[in-house]
């Protein structure tokens, strides 16, 4: 390869970085070259896993899916779906919301396609392989320490930036939900991130399959008096029917 491809391979990787997306037309005039050039130099970094071609440019490669996420995206998948459509009717246009790095809140995204104006919060590149295909909407994307398994962001600098944001609408899910012990997780470093964005928030919406009820996890995040919605795929006990009311939580089912 000759330095000036390598030149303009650089080139494009720099401006893909800085703006997500390229276009053959615009290097080919930046760089004074053909477009037909250009054309073959993305060719060549698309083979090298460095870029995602598509119709007139380039876009970033969407991340690898691990077996983990794989796994979680695959279980109760019809009642992620099911949560997924009935918590998107929650959000209006112009909202600001939240997505947690989970598979309920991944079925929340093809729905909004038929928002306007939204900004979406996210500290999850799984979610992102996804948000990626709606650019309509503003994305804010909460850095921190990267897990592999989980494909999110974490730790302190995560907790650090999400207090930076407010008055957001909050989709949170955990690892299990009961009426005296709130909802909780098993994984510390998850909770801790959870807590800090449900401070932050200005409406929080619980979304989780019937199996996460009544079977507290380790490590409490919040008492049910902090939610304001619980979204499911099917009416829970009557128990939860009278503490939701008691508590002023909505519940949101399929019927």
């Amino acid at each position: 390869m000759g330095i000036e491809a390598e030149s303009r391979h650089k080139h494009i990787l720099d401006t893909l970085g800085a703006k997500g997306r390229v276009y053959v037309k615009d290097i080919s005039q930046t760089l004074k070259v053909t477009e037909v050039t250009i054309r073959r130099d993305m060719v060549f970094l698309e083979n090298e896993g460095l870029l995602k071609k598509t119709y007139g440019g380039a876009v970033l490669p969407a991340p690898e899916i691990t077996a983990s996420v794989r796994y979680r995206q695959t279980r109760r998948l019809n009642a992620k779906k099911i949560i997924g459509r009935l918590a998107a009717e929650l959000i209006k246009d112009g909202d600001v919301i939240y997505l947690e790095a989970g598979s309920t809140c991944y079925e929340i995204i093809p729905h909004l396609a038929e928002k306007k104006n939204l900004t979406v919060i996210v500290n999850s590149l799984y979610l992102m392989r996804r948000l990626g295909e709606q650019t309509k909407h503003k994305i804010i994307v909460i850095g921190g320490q990267y897990r592999l398994d989980r494909m999110d962001m974490v730790g302190l600098t995560a907790e650090a930036a999400i207090a930076q944001l407010a008055g957001f609408k909050a989709f949170t899910g955990a690892d299990d939900i009961a009426i005296d012990a709130g909802i909780s997780g098993a994984d510390v470093v998850t909770v801790g991130f959870t807590k800090q964005v449900l401070k932050q928030a200005s409406e929080v919406i619980f979304v989780g399959d019937d199996t996460k009820f009544d079977n507290p996890a380790l490590y409490k995040i919040a008492d049910i008096d902090q939610l304001d919605y619980i979204v499911t795929n099917r009416s829970p006990s009557k128990a939860w029917h009278y503490s939701a009311k008691k508590n002023n939580i909505k519940l949101v089912y399929a019927e």
